[in-house]
């Protein structure tokens, strides 16, 4: 009989936590808030299952004499646990920075990721690869792998580029237009970007652009996205 509300009990807690997911997802609509919620109710649920173990044997195995080593043992593997899951990133990055000297700016190769170092944390590398995108790679995922670290030869910043405009398409509606464009791309960085308009002295204006990125190859791709903006909106050939 215990053994059965043993099982019942774990199937309601498991049960419990997916709707409390699925809850949230469709009736919370503030997304600061819900993904609060998201976020704590894995830990939640992991506290949960814990209690939920030391409850379990304290309903089938109270009764027995080796009940309070089988609770003991139980904490000291929970305790363990909780230990390794949060003190292995860390220890792992405390060995890797060590051993590599990795800096922010550095580009980095390995089996499972590529990009440019953003920032060096105390659990996980930050990285920006070639689409822009922020990748946090835990340490203890990068400890066992091949590292390339190419030479550092690319020029990052600052990046210039000029692009010839129609001559009746010269208003401050086009510089705020590309500005605000520039900002919102995930290539660029800080300092923030500078547009301007200026004429070329024989009728025709050009706009000139200064902007920052990591790598090289994302001012390439930021160059293109603002040639694609102008076109669409017909203020380049």
């Amino acid at each position: 009989m215990n053994l059965l509300i043993f099982t019942i009990t774990g199937l309601l807690l498991l049960l419990l936590f997916r709707l409390l997911n699925r809850f949230t997802k469709a009736i919370i609509r503030k997304k600061p808030l819900r993904t609060g919620i998201l976020r704590t109710l894995p830990v939640l649920e992991l506290f949960a299952w814990i209690a939920f173990s030391f409850w379990g044997v304290l309903i089938v195995f109270g009764q027995y004499l080796y009940y309070d080593l089988i609770v003991v043992l139980m904490a000291i593997l929970v305790i363990f646990g909780l230990a390794w899951f949060v003190f292995r990133d860390f220890f792992a990055g405390v060995l890797l920075k060590t051993e590599k000297a990795l800096q922010p700016g550095q580009i980095i190769k390995t089996p499972i990721v590529e990009g440019k170092i953003c920032r060096i944390g105390f659990r996980c590398l930050e990285l920006i690869n070639d689409a822009g995108e922020t990748v946090n790679v835990p340490y203890s995922r990068l400890s066992n792998q091949l590292f390339v670290i190419p030479p550092d030869n690319e020029d990052s910043l600052p990046h210039q580029a000029e692009i010839p405009l129609l001559s009746a398409h010269t208003s401050e509606q086009i510089r705020e237009k590309v500005f605000k464009h520039l900002m919102a791309l995930p290539w660029v960085i800080s300092p923030t970007p500078s547009v301007r308009i200026r004429n070329t002295g024989d009728g025709s204006h050009v706009l000139h652009i200064t902007f920052y990125t990591y790598m090289h190859t994302h001012a390439v791709i930021v160059e293109e996205k603002i040639r694609q903006l102008l076109k669409e909106a017909g203020e380049t050939k």
